[in-house]
């Protein structure tokens, strides 16, 4: 069950909006429909062009119209990926339900130490009003003298800045001493505070004495009036807002200006951004690169919280978390080592109170979890009894006191069963930089994280396949070895796979294995591995070790590479199994047997994790994965995961 938290109109505002003009609703949203997603507001704008438009677009009892960015949180439309961030048109809500229709994609180019909230201001509707509207119909030339007024806020600041990067001499007028200090600090020439001058004529002529050639006027009334005699002849003025006159119930009245227009042969047009829409993407192309260049800066207010009541805020959820507001880190703790197959029983779920941020610090949110079968024997090594279960997670920064983790920045951690966690940034692993957007982040705890580097470095570096060679793969179908066996085939390799169950089976042929058997059902291990290969094997694969190792070793070829991964028919071991020993075929074949950490290439992860997303967009490696919903059921997945009730990489998702 969704509660979508969402602001409506009592009654069509007269005059300024009031308190009473609006209403908080809440409302259930229904399960999704196929082709539909559900959406999470993070940021939400709010903006002057909502005050007309409301009596146009709107009637009583509807939700406020504005835009947001908005997370994707579950989804029945491949094209609309969980985890995605789109600039949505759903109004002042927290959670909506879309088709995909007018959802539009955060850049691809989006930087990552940039906040998303700039799709809503530099890098969005006000940043490409400004770009377009200014460079378009301004049409501004080195040397000019440009005058913006409401200079101060979302678009005025943006086309100041534009005007410099441009070569024009550039005059802004805001409202308070404040605001003039911003504009001198952003790189306008003058600047001055409209409501304190005791002649507004008299200071636009003191700024410029000789006039203007360019106005980009998004205030209207009797500013205007005043500015147009102050033009250049041939001046251009685009008509962005007319923000002084959006209250009056009555329509305000001024001088014609129909002789300055004529007289001084100026150009006036008013303007919606939507004209360019075609060329949006070179205009934030433009824009990013400006930011990251600092030829542009920024400036977001924030109303702390998602939804803002017009008198003042409301606390409904948090967007920028502080260390004013209480974090909740709930975590799955150690009760006892595990004896034999971990219990429920051995795991107990605390809460805890998160402190406040020291600088440098961040506090992250774990958003997918990985279980994996290292977890079992590391345990014993690794923890004491009330400790936090080991494991890693892909996290969301969601506050920063480190420059270098922005908020909303997603990295790899290794912080353990936790909802939330407190970080210096040590031991944080940022996503490729060439991550797709059509693919869940969740992949980097699988086929792009630690089991993909896992099989790309422990196949291609120990057993080193050759094209041709017979590659024996067990535990096939999870999360490292229906990797492996994929690796192998875009190697030339004949390959063939161990799994425990008939479901498995199914899943190893569809992802390319040439022969695959379940060990649990053959009458014997020996004759199943023979009939798959009669010839031997060259390569072996192996996370199980154990009886399954006994027999393979007697059928590798001369010279054969074994890859020893993992041994997890032992792990819920509490007395070490014998077999017998290994070292007569080691010898006799001539065997190389390699144990390994995927630590050793840490320093070449990004190569890996490079030629994995490359086969992924290509088709050549396909991936699947365990999902577990619910951080409560973690244990459970864990345990599951254990049994071998997972087809691929097992996931729990927060």
């Amino acid at each position: 069950m969704v509660i979508a938290k969402s602001w409506t109109m009592v009654r069509h505002f007269e005059g300024a909006p009031q308190p009473e003009d609006f209403k908080l609703i809440e409302n259930e949203l229904p399960p999704l429909k196929d082709g539909e997603v559900l959406l999470e507001s993070e940021f939400l704008s709010v903006d002057p062009y909502m005050r007309p438009y409301s009596k146009m677009k709107l009637k009583e009892g509807d939700v406020i119209m504005g835009s947001q960015v908005a997370r994707v949180i579950e989804s029945k439309n491949p094209a609309v990926p969980v985890g995605g961030y789109y600039v949505a048109f759903a109004g002042w809500t927290t959670h909506f339900i879309s088709d995909g229709q007018g959802l539009a994609p955060l850049p691809s180019s989006w930087p990552e130490n940039l906040p998303k909230s700039l799709a809503l201001g530099a890098a969005g509707m006000p940043g490409l009003t400004a770009y377009f509207g200014f460079l378009k119909v301004c049409n501004p030339k080195e040397g000019d003298v440009v005058l913006v007024n409401a200079a101060a806020g979302a678009v005025g600041s943006v086309v100041g800045q534009i005007a410099k990067i441009k070569g024009c001499k550039v005059i802004g007028s805001a409202g308070s001493d404040d605001k003039v200090g911003f504009l001198k600090e952003i790189g306008f020439d003058e600047a001055f505070n409209y409501k304190t001058v005791s002649s507004l004529a008299e200071a636009l002529k003191t700024a410029s004495p000789e006039g203007y050639d360019c106005y980009f006027d998004n205030v209207g009334g009797k500013f205007t009036d005043t500015a147009l005699q102050q033009m250049k002849d041939f001046g251009r003025i685009a008509v962005c807002g007319a923000i002084s006159l959006y209250n009056d119930s009555v329509p305000s009245t001024g001088p014609y200006i129909q002789p300055y227009i004529l007289f001084k042969q100026l150009c006036m047009e008013g303007f919606f951004d939507t004209r360019w829409q075609d060329q949006f993407p070179e205009g934030l192309k433009q824009l990013l690169q400006w930011v990251i260049e600092l030829k542009l800066q920024y400036v977001i207010r924030i109303a702390e919280k998602v939804l803002v009541s017009p008198s003042g805020p409301e606390r409904i959820q948090s967007i920028n978390p502080s260390g004013k507001n209480m974090v909740v880190a709930k975590s799955w703790t150690m009760v006892r080592h595990f004896e034999g197959a971990p219990k429920p029983e051995d795991f107990k779920l605390v809460n805890t109170e998160l402190p406040s941020l020291k600088d440098g610090e961040l506090l992250l949110e774990s958003e997918f979890l990985s279980v994996d079968p290292y977890i079992r024997p590391y345990s014993k090594e690794k923890l004491k009894e009330g400790d936090i279960i080991l494991g890693s997670q892909v996290a969301r920064v969601v506050e920063s006191n480190n420059a270098a983790f922005p908020v909303g920045g997603y990295y790899v951690a290794y912080a353990g069963w936790t909802t939330h966690f407190i970080s210096d940034g040590t031991g944080l692993d940022a996503l490729p930089s060439n991550w797709p957007d059509n693919l869940p982040r969740s992949l980097a705890l699988g086929a792009v994280g630690m089991p993909g580097v896992t099989a790309y470095y422990g196949l291609l570096e120990i057993c080193k396949p050759k094209e041709g060679d017979v590659l024996l793969v067990n535990a096939a179908a999870g999360a490292v070895g229906s990797l492996v066996g994929q690796i192998g085939k875009i190697k030339g390799c004949k390959v063939v796979g161990s799994a425990g169950s008939d479901e498995k089976l199914t899943f190893l042929k569809e992802i390319g294995f040439d022969e695959a058997f379940n060990y649990k059902t053959v009458s014997s291990l020996a004759e199943a591995l023979k009939t798959a290969s009669p010839e031997g094997y060259d390569c072996y694969f192996d996370n199980v070790g154990g009886k399954f190792s006994d027999a393979a070793l007697q059928q590798m070829k001369d010279f054969g590479r074994i890859t020893v991964c993992g041994a997890i028919s032992q792990y819920n071991d509490s007395v070490p199994p014998s077999g017998p020993y290994i070292q007569p075929y080691i010898l006799f074949k001539q065997l190389l047997m390699q144990g390994f950490l995927v630590w050793t290439w840490k320093n070449r992860y990004p190569e890996a994790q490079k030629q994995l997303l490359q086969w992924i967009a290509e088709g050549k490696l396909k991936y699947h994965e365990h999902i577990t919903n619910g951080f409560e059921n973690m244990p459970a997945g864990f345990i599951g995961m254990l049994k071998g009730e997972n087809v691929g990489k097992a996931i729990i998702i927060v």
